[in-house]
């Protein structure tokens, strides 16, 4: 069913910035480049060394990527189910329904959210049985794997899985611990090849100190439905530690300790629709929380002092997903417009002029060299907040000229960066005019210093100009032989 509902939204359009770093960054892995050192990243390394194994197996594409996505989203389907189903099969069912619901509305690509929710959602499944040697290292192992994707789950992680964990006994506990110290190995790795500076810098200093103050969206910037969202996901998330409390003295204390990890996890996700309150974030970081909502209201049910009719609590949990299903039901997918360029697409919205920028690329990709440096990014190099990345999958023979593969303000254009250099050093410019209008109620307004543009405008021409899309030639590539112009 959630295959079903997820199948139109491999033709949906794609996010130019967020899901080009999904296809980028694990190419770019593949071919020696590491993230931290030769390219900025504020996410763990396990969606990009997930992905890269995806496309070292089945090619480097938009729906292999697409592929990952959907492998996320069934994972926490059938988690969800199965933490759930310890409850019976109905309110397993009930949960799993809200869960298709949600997750069908939501877009395919590879989010390192969907992939760390995922994993974290594995571990609790595994953590079901705290007598099982083998099922508490699996989850130990998962909840370092979505620790990896996303290193912010940090705090929620720990303090959902200390019920659990403080309940297994010394073999189980140990068991665990290796099984997350295994999965967290790929970090320390990075940590050796980059400095645990570099690495620090770009998990923690990087999104908190520098990117965050600029990136965030405050409350009062949201839609009144967007909110109501919000309000519904704090009320559910307390609805759920409430039952995980009054289920730890119900006669199977395991379940109760299971039921609140899991809603002290789903709470602890609230600081990602905090951090950007936008219909995206504040969606996503529900899900969990709604998912488990219709268990809990079983489970409460379960424990007034005269029981319900087992009639009645089916009747009110079923209402219960059919009411989350009602609040989160959204529209259908947009199709998107393919862009084809050495055998690789991207499908772009039509507000994006994707005429424009297939006339951009093709234009390119004839005018370029194979092995050239080529630097993508907005126009105006003081205003870093959004690019096309998408840019660098489709023209593979050009080499990213830049350490900055997505624009990060405060990052990209902070004082002392790196960006002028690298766009002194590139051969060939990509600039889009479009996200020199993207105005948001924060930081990211702050212009950085002018010294880019400067260098733009000294040491390159302009090219061709399609739309808003921009290409400019570095002014040293004048004495080389063109290729023959088409007729204008």
């Amino acid at each position: 069913m959630l295959i079903a509902a997820l199948w139109p939204a491999f033709q949906s359009p794609g996010q130019p910035e967020d899901e080009g770093i999904a296809l980028v960054y694990p190419e770019m892995f593949l071919k020696g480049r590491l993230p931290y050192r030769d390219f900025e990243s504020n996410y763990g390394p396990g969606n990009i060394l997930i992905l890269s194994t995806a496309y070292s197996v089945f090619g480097t594409n938009v729906f292999v990527e697409r592929a990952v996505g959907l492998i996320y989203r069934l994972l926490i389907l059938m988690a969800i189910f199965g933490v759930t189903q310890r409850w019976g099969t109905f309110v397993a069912s009930a949960c799993a329904l809200a869960a298709i619901v949600i997750l069908g509305h939501s877009d395919v690509w590879a989010n390192t959210l969907f992939a760390g929710m995922a994993f974290a959602l594995c571990a609790w499944w595994m953590m079901a049985n705290v007598r099982s040697g083998w099922r508490c290292f699996a989850g130990g192992f998962f909840g370092g794997l979505a620790l990896l994707c996303r290193c912010d789950f940090g705090l929620a992680l720990a303090v959902s899985a200390l019920p659990v964990f403080l309940s297994m006994q010394r073999v189980p506990k140990t068991k665990f611990l290796v099984g997350a110290s295994v999965a967290l190995l790929p970090l320390l790795w990075f940590g050796v090849l980059v400095g645990p500076t570099q690495l620090v810098d770009n998990l923690f200093v990087l999104p908190v100190f520098r990117i965050g103050p600029r990136g965030n969206l405050p409350i009062s910037a949201a839609t009144a439905d967007v909110v109501l969202v919000f309000c519904l996901y704090v009320l559910a998330s307390g609805v759920n530690v409430a039952a995980g409390f009054f289920a730890l003295r119900g006669s199977v204390p395991e379940d109760g300790r299971l039921l609140l990890g899991a809603a002290l996890f789903a709470l602890g996700l609230i600081h990602y629709p905090l951090s950007r309150f936008d219909s995206g974030h504040v969606f996503n970081a529900a899900l969990v929380s709604f998912a488990i909502l219709p268990l809990s209201i079983s489970v409460l049910f379960s424990l007034v002092a005269k029981p319900l009719p087992r009639r009645l609590k089916i009747i009110a949990t079923g209402i219960v997903a059919l009411g989350t299903i009602a609040v989160l039901r959204l529209g259908p997918y947009d199709k998107g417009v393919f862009i084809k360029q050495n055998g690789r697409s991207f499908p772009l919205a039509k507000t994006s002029l994707p005429q424009a920028a297939d006339q951009a690329l093709s234009e390119l990709q004839r005018a370029s060299v194979d092995g050239q440096l080529l630097f993508v990014g907005p126009a105006d190099l003081r205003h870093t907040v959004y690019c096309d990345t998408w840019i660098y999958h489709m023209l593979p023979q050009l080499h990213p000229a830049t350490y900055f593969l997505q624009m990060n303000p405060g990052s990209a254009n902070a004082p002392g960066s790196r960006l002028a250099r690298d766009v002194a050093g590139a051969d060939w410019l990509f600039l889009n005019r479009a996200w020199d209008f993207l105005v948001e109620p924060n930081r990211s307004r702050e212009f950085g210093p002018n010294e880019p543009n400067k260098i733009v405008r000294a040491k390159f021409d302009l090219w061709r100009a399609y739309g808003p899309y921009l290409i400019l030639r570095n002014k040293r590539l004048r004495n080389l032989v063109e290729r023959e112009l088409p007729d204008r």
